[in-house]
This record gives C-alpha cells, sequence and structure tokens, in this order.
C-alpha cells in the first residue's frame, strides 16, 4: 500500500467485510468507475452488502459508445458471511481482490459479451476522516489506471484503457437525510482529486482531497456552479469546479457528459418523498492548462412533500 495522507489507521482488513451493527441501513458497499475515452467505454459499478435488510445491492452501468448495458439485482442475503469471494458476486457480476490496496478484477457476463476490467492503483488511497460524511461512518478511496476487454460472442474484442476510482464505504446510510450532495472525481495524467459537499441539517460539509506522486492533501475550498436540461427531471448537463487543497492547489475544471446518454438516475422513495442521484461520466477540461481528463460527476437531491 501506498501510504497517503490521513491513511495511516487502514489495514489489510479494511479490504475485507467488516463485523456489521445492529443498524437497518448499515451497509457494506465496494464501488468503482471507469472511463477510456479513445475506445469510448465508461460507467461504474457498486455492489453492497445490506445484513441487517437481508439482502444485498448489485449494479452495473456501461457505455459503449451509444449504447447502455444495465445490470441490477437485489438478491435475497439468506446467510451473512465474511468470505467477500461469495459475497461479491451474484453469478454475472463479480469483484475479486488481488492485492489489497493495490489491485482489483471485475467481470460480468451477459448474452451479449464479456466484460472483464482490472483496476490498479496508481497514487495514495486517502481516508477520510471518521464521519467526514452524514453517509458514511467510514470511507476510503483511490484513483487507478484501468485496462481490460469486451468480448462479444462473435469473438469482436473491443480493448480498453483509461483511468478509473475506486472507493470502499462501510456504516450506517440513508439517502433522504441530505437536503442534495455533489460528488466528484477527477483524473489527469499526473494528478487526481475527490470530493463529497453534502447539504443536510442545516450545514454544508466539504471532504476529498488531491492525489498525486507526491501524496495526498485535502481539499480546503470547493465551489460548483451546474448547468440543468429543461427535461421533466432537471437531469444536470455540466459543471465547473473551483477548488483548492491544503497545499493552496488550485483548478478550475469544466466537465462535460461524454455523450448524450452516459448517465443514469437512481430514485428510492420515501415516506416523505423521494430522493434521486445522477451518476455521470464525465469529461473533465482543466480550464488553466486546457488539459483534457475524464472522470464521473455525480448529483443527488431529494424532493420532500
Amino acid at each position: 500500500m501506498n501510504p497517503g495522507k490521513n491513511e495511516s489507521v487502514l489495514t489489510e482488513t479494511d479490504e475485507l467485510l467488516h463485523r456489521p451493527t445492529d443498524e437497518l441501513k448499515w451497509r457494506e458497499s465496494y464501488y468503482f468507475n471507469w472511463v477510456d475515452i479513445k475506445n469510448k467505454v465508461s460507467g461504474f459499478s457498486t455492489i453492497g452488502i445490506v445484513p441487517n435488510e437481508g439482502k444485498r445491492e448489485f449494479v452495473l452501468a456501461l457505455f459503449i459508445g451509444n449504447q447502455l448495458e444495465v445490470h441490477y439485482q437485489e438478491p435475497k442475503l439468506e446467510k451473512y458471511t465474511n468470505d467477500i469471494y461469495s459475497m461479491l458476486q451474484d453469478g454475472k457480476l463479480a469483484y475479486r481482490l488481488i492485492k489489497p490496496f493495490k489491485e482489483w478484477q471485475i467481470s460480468y457476463t451477459c448474452q451479449k459479451f464479456k466484460f472483464d476490467l482490472t483496476f490498479n492503483t496508481r497514487f495514495s488511497t486517502f481516508n477520510f476522516p471518521v464521519d467526514s460524511s452524514a453517509s458514511w461512518q467510514h470511507h476510503f478511496e483511490a484513483p487507478g489506471i484501468i485496462s481490460g476487454k469486451i468480448k462479444y460472442k462473435d469473438g469482436t474484442i473491443r480493448n480498453i484503457r483509461g483511468y478509473g476510482q475506486r472507493d470502499k464505504s462501510w456504516g450506517h446510510r440513508d439517502w433522504f437525510q441530505f437536503d442534495h450532495w455533489f460528488a466528484a472525481q477527477f483524473q489527469f495524467k499526473n494528478w487526481s482529486s475527490a470530493f463529497r459537499k453534502d447539504y443536510a441539517y442545516g450545514r454544508i460539509d466539504l471532504s476529498g482531497y488531491i492525489t498525486s506522486k507526491d501524496g495526498c492533501s485535502p481539499l480546503k475550498e470547493m465551489e460548483i456552479e451546474t448547468i440543468n436540461d429543461t427535461d421533466r427531471f432537471k437531469t444536470p448537463l455540466s459543471s465547473k469546479f473551483t477548488f483548492c487543497d491544503a497545499r493552496r492547489n488550485r483548478h478550475v475544471i469544466q466537465s462535460e457528459r461524454i455523450g448524450k446518454n452516459t448517465y443514469f438516475r437512481f430514485a428510492r422513495p420515501s415516506l416523505g418523498g423521494y430522493t434521486e442521484l445522477f451518476e455521470q461520466m464525465v469529461i473533465m477540461k482543466d480550464k488553466d492548462t486546457g488539459e483534457i481528463g475524464s472522470g464521473m460527476a455525480e448529483y443527488l437531491r431529494t424532493c420532500k412533500k
């Protein structure tokens, strides 16, 4: 593991499953995203384990050119076990740990093709402070280099190489408590960044970092300007992120969706309304240098009756 700022409390066991509390919404999640601009492949995937609700959650959204492949399953969890190899697969989607904090593999099989992806961490893992967001008690993440392929039934192969992000969290999770949040991950050749900005209980909480070969530095400021579509969901179209870290590194980044349809909307009902989450695979442009990068932009908002 490549030690980074705020990472000293992590151990290799944190890559494995943790003992759940008795909270109903306790959840342990593994998340990955990836972008290959040249070969027009991007997407994201998460596997969540919610033992006190007796279920697991398997999600994959794979954008290939203008096409979208979606996998969403919530299989019942008959018996909780700390064996990640059985818990992190459902017969179609599977994650496999190769080397803690360094290498993971993702595989997905459907009727049309087989998708294989390897994630290798490229900069330091950043361990977010405990309870840095009301959405988790524990959370860490890291940028990586992704490589793999999509092999179609007719033998055609589409290769994949680019950048991606992974994270892991565990603890109580409840979307409905937030008025809204913004999150994004920025992937450039020599640096990366990730953040969450939460709006809840009349407070604004920012957590995040910038990382490079020189290590991690926490974010101190983040301003977001977003343009929404005129559709019925007012879907976010683009954003400008202006931010700086503790080392006074400052960036102004413009994000645009890679394609018209490279996003996915989730919605969860609640007794008092519903919460919607937009996950978007985006091209990032550094407004100061002109460099083109890639990443993910995420927008959550709650509509309360």
